[in-house]
Formats: structure tokens, C-alpha cells, sequence
């Protein structure tokens, strides 16, 4: 049988794949969102703003409705701006969608069960879901089984509840599964509950370059 393998661990035996968003499949830049926040005259000092630091952003990862989330930075920049204007300066940090990395997802659900597991929010999703349906003619969930959203879950990594809920729905065998991240702490939490897992480093790989291409097993 012709199977696309994980070359990291290739004595493991996986039946699920669970796949991070940002720097995983989606590539993103802070510095393009800080840099369009400073050309409105707001100063964010680094990434940790977007990523922990300020509980506000965290909020909205976790479902906050998006005009009481407009108007709470509204209070904490001290600056008059339009909600066009938050919207494409929070947007510019999304990269283009790379059709490989999709491609090779599709691939891969002829051997495993593919998850996507993201903290991510609605105006987030908005723009780039609607970025890929123009590209490619399909939505972000039709690339996977299943797509688990912290928006829509209302809790975000590193929360184990939120492995918890994809365990549960899907019957997984975390020792049978993959979860591929780029962000430590959430690694952590999910080799916690057994899950095998692999930092991905996305400066120097991709997950394209983590699978074999049609190789007999």
C-alpha cells in the first residue's frame, strides 16, 4: 500500500493527524499587523500582544463578539479608528494560502483522519476563509474531517479541555495521533494527555518537507 509517512517518527504508528493553523498551514506575519497598527498611530510592542499578553485578543479567540471586542481596543489604544480600519490592520498579519501544504492534506486524508485544531477568531477566519474559497473554490473545512475552532469552542490552547473535546467527539486514541504545532506550550499540553507530537519550526520547514510523497510502507 502507497502511504504518505511522517519522517520524523517513522516507527510510529499514526492514525490521526492534527494540524495547528498559523505557521502550520497558514503562514503569518505580526510584524506586517504591528506595522499596520503603528501607520493608525497605535504602539504594539511585539507578537506577545496577539498571543497571551493582552487578554483582550485572548478573548476574542475564545468567541467575544466582534464589535465589543472593536470597542474594548478602542478604550485601550486611546485612538478614533473606523472598524474597517482594525479589521485590515488586524488581518495583515495572514499570509497567502499555499496550495501544496493544501494539496498534501487532501492526500493525506486517503490514509488518516485530518483534524485542524486552531486559536483563532471570527474576523480572522472571515478574511481568510473567504481568501480560499476565491482561490480554490472550497472553504477551510472541506479540507479536513473536522475543523475544531476556538472561536466557535469558546476556549483556546493550551487548554487541555479543548483536546479533550476532539478526543471525546472523535473517539481518538491519543497515542495513535499527531498533533503538529508550532508553539510550545501547547505541545505541552497535549503530550500531557498522550498525544505524540512535533514542534514545528516554521522558519526552517513546513509540513509538506515532514511527509513522504507516495512511498510504499
Amino acid at each position: 500500500m502507497n502511504k504518505n509517512q511522517f519522517k520524523p517518527y517513522p516507527q510510529k504508528v499514526i492514525s490521526n493527524i492534527i494540524f495547528d493553523l498559523g505557521n502550520v498551514v497558514l503562514d503569518i506575519d505580526y510584524e506586517r499587523t504591528i506595522d499596520a497598527f503603528r501607520k493608525l498611530g497605535v504602539n504594539i510592542s511585539d507578537k506577545n500582544t496577539f498571543t497571551g499578553q493582552v487578554e483582550l485578543f485572548n478573548q476574542l479567540d475564545c468567541g467575544l463578539n466582534i464589535e465589543i471586542f472593536r470597542a474594548k481596543l478602542l478604550e485601550l489604544v486611546g485612538i478614533p479608528l473606523t472598524s474597517i480600519e482594525i479589521d485590515r490592520a488586524w488581518n495583515a498579519l495572514l499570509l497567502d494560502w499555499n496550495m501544496e501544504r493544501l494539496e498534501m492534506i487532501q492526500n493525506l486524508r486517503k490514509y488518516y483522519k485530518v483534524f485542524l485544531l486552531s486559536n483563532t477568531n471570527k474576523i480572522h477566519f472571515d478574511y481568510y476563509n473567504d481568501k480560499l474559497l476565491q482561490t480554490t473554490g472550497k472553504n477551510l473545512h472541506e479540507y479536513f474531517d473536522k475543523t475544531y475552532l476556538s472561536f466557535e469552542m469558546e476556549m483556546r490552547k493550551p487548554n487541555p479541555e479543548i483536546f479533550l473535546a476532539v478526543i471525546k467527539e472523535n473517539n481518538l486514541q491519543p497515542n495513535k495521533s499527531l498533533y503538529i504545532d508550532d508553539t510550545e506550550e501547547h505541545l505541552i499540553s497535549a503530550q500531557k494527555l498522550g498525544f505524540i507530537t512535533y514542534h514545528l519550526n516554521p522558519q526552517k520547514e513546513n509540513i509538506v518537507q515532514l511527509f513522504t510523497k507516495n512511498e510504499a510502507v
